[in-house]
């Protein structure tokens, strides 16, 4: 008969070792998996992700800028404020601050870029919004000084209806 050679204490400990060191690895695995399951953290993970993708309105300033269209209307710095903005990030995708921009008297051709902004926006709007604009839109189409805010209300107006 054969005898099988009796495992030192030392082998035995480096075996255990071993399978103690693949189960800590695959923790380690499981924790960053844990934190992406969990619905907070995944929610946040994409927010992050998604300013990355965003550019200029992806960071923090954007937010103070656009507050300080909302703080600035109505005062005499209201317009340079807008420009500031628009130079920035763009027009804005901001439905309220849109329809702020519609009181602007000196540079029709933001006043028109909002108008068509806000018509964009209008569908994912519900019936309140909607019959805002258009009673906007009516109003400007009447009232407005500039004959190209004038046509472009009238324009987007019957487009809406």
């Amino acid at each position: 008969m054969v005898r099988e050679k009796k495992k030192s204490w030392k082998e035995i400990d480096r075996k255990r070792d071993r399978n103690r060191g693949a189960g800590h690895r695959k923790d380690e695995r499981s924790n960053l998996e844990r934190a992406l399951e969990d619905p907070r953290m995944k929610e946040r993970y994409l927010q992050e992700a998604e300013k990355l993708f965003m550019g200029a309105k992806g960071r923090p300033e954007h937010s103070k800028d656009l507050m300080a269209i909302h703080e600035s209307y109505g005062s005499t710095r209201f317009l340079s404020t807008v420009r500031h903005y628009v130079d920035t990030y763009g027009m804005p995708n901001d439905w309220g601050a849109l329809l702020l921009i519609l009181d602007i008297k000196n540079d029709s051709e933001l006043v028109c870029k909002a108008i068509e902004n806000l018509c964009e926006l209008v569908g994912e709007k519900g019936t309140v919004e909607r019959r805002g604009l258009e009673s906007k839109l009516r109003v400007l189409s009447l009232t407005a000084r500039d004959t190209e805010i004038r046509e472009t209300a009238k324009i987007q107006l019957t487009e809406l209806s």
